[in-house]
């Protein structure tokens, strides 16, 4: 074609316009000062963020998270935590506004129009559920941290045991092969004890998604439960975690912030949110599996 048949190069794009269209006033945006924030400020409000986008759209009616009180499951109730201090702030603010709408369709006050979380912790305790899940092997030092942390946040938090479950589970086992493994403190494998321990971890797996099924259901509500996982990056990389353990979930806040960020931001966190001075407490905690027995 010759060039008087050839079309420019040039991409055409629509106008753009700075100022709102409906306004009979034109206004440009007004300048934001420019602040960078911490690492620890990005590892915690960065998730917070995609949880409340994620949560708004998946027309979930919460979140589950099985909190046992160590270092990674109290990052991701940090974070929980932050989202709902962000969304009451925001609610508050203009309670006709979009956020304060979406509020209250995921906390299912669509009835209550003036509706607006009182309180960060009002908010949690409609949409985070926490559960501490011990076993014979679990301390009080653990399961303390946890409900005072889920005291904090605000969650509904329940304190279980699944002993049953597990007894069950090797019950199951005995009457199929005729044998009863034994943890290597009482004359067992390593075999037998790393199996002990996985079992453990899987069944908590098992019970979180039941309790996200049926939690709503429980408290007079609807809706399901998205399950919250808290693997972080250092286990993904090194493979040190059980396969289908509460690192097997719908969400991970944590995938990808290494443990000593994480102990980080939970330093932060305590400082920046009055009522989270507990974790300091669980930053500072030897980490334990706490899946052999004690003694």
């Amino acid at each position: 074609a010759s060039s008087s048949d050839t079309k420019g190069t040039g991409i055409e794009c629509p106008k753009i316009h700075m100022v709102q269209q409906n306004s009979t006033k034109k206004h440009p945006t007004l300048p934001q000062e420019l602040r960078f924030h911490l690492p620890e400020e990005e590892c915690c409000l960065g998730p917070a963020c995609w949880l409340w986008d994620y949560l708004r759209r998946s027309g979930a009616s919460g979140f589950f998270l099985p909190l046992s009180g160590g270092a990674d499951s109290s990052s991701v109730c940090a974070i929980v935590g932050a989202m709902c201090d962000m969304v009451t702030k925001a609610a508050q603010s203009d309670p006709q506004g979009p956020v304060a709408k979406e509020c209250r369709r995921v906390c299912r006050k669509q009835d209550e129009k003036d509706w607006v979380p009182s309180t960060p912790q009002e908010m949690a305790n409609c949409v985070l559920h926490t559960t501490f899940m011990g076993t014979e092997n679990s301390s009080e030092t653990t399961k303390s941290r946890a409900q005072r942390l889920g005291e904090a946040i605000g969650s509904y938090h329940l304190s279980i045991k699944i002993d049953l479950m597990v007894t069950a589970v090797l019950k199951v086992f005995e009457i199929t092969t005729g044998r009863m493994p034994q943890f290597t403190s009482r004359g067992g494998t390593m075999s037998e004890d790393l199996a002990l321990q996985n079992i453990q971890a899987r069944l908590r797996m098992v019970m979180a998604y039941l309790l996200a099924q049926l939690l709503p259901w429980t408290r007079s509500s609807q809706g399901f439960l998205l399950v919250l996982g808290s693997a972080n990056v250092d286990e993904g990389l090194r493979g040190y975690m059980t396969k289908y353990d509460c690192s097997s979930a719908d969400l991970n806040p944590i995938g990808a912030i290494s443990k000593q960020d994480l102990k980080r931001m939970l330093l932060w966190a305590s400082k920046t949110y009055p009522k989270y001075d507990v974790l300091a407490e669980i930053a500072g905690a030897p980490p334990t599996a706490e899946l052999r027995p004690i003694a």
